[in-house]
């Protein structure tokens, strides 16, 4: 199931557990940096990017990765991978190379049944839907669209589930959704319990960190990124600097899961291998502060400390 492969990353093994280490089981790269929305307490909304991969740089680097030992490739950061034209190609070219397993986490918005179709046929291994509003009139307001957006990702999960059992694809379905409290957190539950016999598996998230953009939102996070409600971490040392690669549309290698900007920036994979900057002096420098569990003076600071 998929909360067994994000708990085997969020407990950063021992092995992993240093300043220079080896490669990581998993790594995210963004095909695209445009999204079809515009959420207050994502990142984007701090720091505009946009564009597409250059398609060299992708093959390049998803071959080093692969050589260096990663199994786990995630097509997509923080940008939406299903308005990248190329996305099936991104899967084809992957699962060529051998990845064991590709996965997506998508809005579900821009999921339409071709692209659903493509993707599946590709090879893609994981299809999460990250579902996180629980009203078309919520979603309006954080995520700067149209409120049928709402209807339209409920309806791609519904979808996806029927393209995958009438064609025997071995895609796994899963959701994910933010726990919220109160009456929010009802109607959040709501949401859930109608996508539910859809996927293979829904896990609930709590408010986290998101650099603080969250806050933005008018939410009340919890530090860092503790991983599923189910199975939280301590915010240091956090897992996304051990365990999870981050690489951004224009090739840089960031060490925070939710962008964090240029100060998260720790190698520039134009320059150099994939392998030379997952151990750049860089991440040398900001793990060693993680393991001593104070990262007063680096860009972890503010998030880790909620």
């Amino acid at each position: 199931m998929i909360s067994d492969r994000i708990d085997a990353i969020t407990s950063i093994p021992q092995k992993w557990r240093g300043e220079v280490i080896p490669a990581p089981r998993s790594v995210k790269i963004e095909l695209t940096a445009n999204c079809n929305y515009k959420c207050s307490f994502c990142t984007k909304s701090q720091v505009e990017t946009s564009g597409h991969m250059d398609r060299d740089l992708y093959s390049r680097l998803i071959r080093e990765m692969r050589e260096a030992g990663v199994d786990e490739l995630g097509v997509f950061y923080i940008g939406e991978s299903f308005t990248c034209p190329w996305l099936p190609e991104a899967i084809q070219e992957a699962k060529a190379l051998g990845y064991p397993y590709v996965f997506i986490t998508t809005n579900g918005a821009a999921a339409t049944e071709k692209k659903l179709f493509e993707v599946m046929d590709s090879g893609l291994d994981s299809l999460k839907f990250s579902l996180n509003f629980y009203s078309p009139e919520q979603l309006a307001s954080i995520a700067k669209v149209h409120t049928r957006n709402f209807r339209r990702a409920i309806d791609a999960v519904k979808m996806a589930r029927r393209i995958r059992d009438e064609h025997g694809f071995k895609c796994g379905i899963y959701a994910s959704s933010i726990a919220f409290d109160g009456t929010q957190g009802q109607q959040m539950r709501e949401v859930v319990d109608e996508i539910r016999p859809y996927v293979d598996e829904h896990y609930w998230l709590p408010l986290y960190g998101m650099s603080g953009a969250s806050k933005a939102a008018g939410w009340k996070p919890k530090p860092g990124n503790p991983g599923r409600l189910d199975a939280m971490r301590d915010p240091l040392p956090c897992w996304s600097v051990f365990t999870e690669g981050h690489v951004t549309r224009d090739g840089k290698l960031s060490a925070c899961c939710f962008g964090g900007g240029k100060d998260m920036e720790m190698a520039d994979l134009n320059e150099v291998s994939f392998l030379t900057g997952w151990n750049s002096p860089k991440y040398q420098e900001l793990r060693r502060s993680h393991l001593s569990g104070d990262v007063t003076g680096t860009p972890c600071q503010e998030c880790a400390a909620g």
